[in-house]
């Protein structure tokens, strides 16, 4: 579980760049931005601004979420000692962090020219159903030890809701150019299964 939450999450990394400042606009202010720790690279290390930048998604991924410091070791690949439950709640955090930027990113998408006049309706009716599932994966974190049948429940709900986007988003076909959505779809689809589950094992 952990290793797969820990794969998905450094696939959305990338997402953060093009995700982050859409968000911080939504919010009223500007994006904060993340000093790196200053250490001296080998002479032998590869892309040290690669290194740099991936610290900061971290960082950026991980501010909204319930336990920050925990969800920024496990990205960071650190060793730690977890029970499934708590690794299936961060998961599901981060996919809340991850659906919220997307919201952000099509809302701001949706006020400039960039979406085509024919795919505004289909980008609209995505947002609408990304609003609804970040109130389903709040509602599944809540419950998830206390009321585990109502978390699958409410997982099961954002995981049709991010459905009903990704097929609006195909009915747009080509004239929905918001590939960091497609992707951002997959990753939250996957994390959101992981959670699940886990879940269902503790139901058993």
């Amino acid at each position: 579980m952990a290793r797969l939450a820990c794969c998905l999450v450094l696939i959305s990394l990338c997402l953060c760049l093009v995700l982050e400042p859409a968000f911080a606009a939504k919010k009223g202010h500007k994006t904060r931005k993340v000093k790196s720790a200053k250490h001296i690279a080998p002479a032998s290390a590869p892309f040290p601004s690669a290194i740099q930048t991936e610290q900061a998604l971290i960082q950026q991924l991980c501010q909204d979420t319930r336990k920050s410091k925990l969800c920024r070791k496990i990205v960071q690949g650190e060793r730690v000692a977890l029970e499934p439950v708590a690794e299936a709640k961060i998961a599901i955090d981060i996919a809340t962090s991850m659906a919220s930027r997307v919201g952000a990113y099509m809302s701001t998408q949706l006020k400039t020219n960039r979406v085509k006049i024919l795919s505004r309706g289909f980008v609209k009716v995505c947002k609408f159903n990304y609003d609804n599932a970040i109130v389903d994966l709040n509602l599944s974190y809540i419950n998830f030890e206390s009321n585990t049948k109502k978390a699958i429940e409410s997982l099961k709900q954002a995981e049709i809701k991010i459905g009903f986007c990704v097929n609006s988003l195909k009915s747009a076909s080509k004239n929905a150019e918001i590939p960091p959505v497609h992707e951002a779809n997959k990753v939250i689809q996957s994390l959101i299964k992981a959670a699940e589950f886990v879940a269902k094992k503790q139901t058993h």
